[in-house]
């Protein structure tokens, strides 16, 4: 997993547009970018798909800091720095969406200190609000706005509680949760019968036995409510142990 800090309490001062809607984070990993072509070389963003009404948006890019500054690690659910910097800055769009994570009252003990997984599953209202880059133009209104939480309907690792509507979870599908769960059983057992959720989702990225849909199996076990719906393992503070 990445070497970089992505806690809020640590970022040092220094991405057709949705707005304005319920919706749960199906899917969120940092990825390298050149934005359709407008940029010469690409830059790493956190690409977020948001489930809104049972139909996932299209991604919605965060800015984490310079071509130079940081790469995704192999997960996807962290960062390693390339230069000197270990923490990203708090003028950068994703450090924004963090933030406003904790002001609308998500607990900042719960967010792991260099992978992102944990987010997936939140349910919350999102909003765009204008932001303010002092000394620097923007193109257009997308690069002056950013979309941010301003509430939290639910934690990822709370009960389903439905809203009687949108896609059923994906702990729900059978087909893979049952091959996905053999996966992550054998790497806790080859590490000794317990593991770090970030460790096992890195181990997992490179296993070959992963059914077919990879991503889908990937975020599959980055769900909290998957792990902690199995009868293998138990699932507290980040660790996973056989039972």
């Amino acid at each position: 997993m990445g070497d970089v800090s992505l806690r809020p309490d640590g970022f040092a001062e220094g991405g057709g547009l949705i707005d304005d809607f319920d919706g749960i984070i199906s899917d969120i990993r940092f990825v390298m970018t050149d934005y359709d072509g407008a940029m010469s070389t690409p830059v790493p963003v956190a690409r977020v798909v948001f489930n809104v009404d049972g139909e996932e948006t299209e991604p919605t890019l965060y800015s984490v800091g310079g071509k130079d500054d940081f790469a995704p690690d192999e997960s996807g659910m962290g960062l390693i720095k390339l230069k000197s910097k270990n923490t990203l800055t708090k003028k950068a769009k994703f450090p924004m969406l963090l933030a406003s994570f904790i002001d609308v009252g998500f607990p900042l003990n719960k967010m792991d200190g260099d992978s992102i997984g944990y987010l997936v599953g939140l349910d919350g209202h999102f909003l765009r609000k204008a932001v303010e880059f002092k000394g620097i133009k923007r193109k257009d209104e997308r690069e002056s706005t950013v979309l941010l939480c301003t509430k939290i309907n639910q934690l990822p690792w709370e009960s389903k509680k439905g809203r009687g509507k949108g896609k059923k979870a994906a702990s729900d599908d059978d087909s893979l949760s049952t091959p996905v769960a053999s996966c992550i059983g054998t790497i806790i057992i080859g590490n000794g019968g317990d593991i770090s959720k970030k460790d096992m989702l890195s181990i997992l990225f490179k296993d070959d036995s992963l059914p077919s849909n990879k991503r889908a199996a990937l975020k599959l076990a980055s769900d909290d409510t998957f792990l902690n719906g199995r009868d293998e393992w138990s699932y507290e503070n980040g660790v996973l142990k056989m039972v």
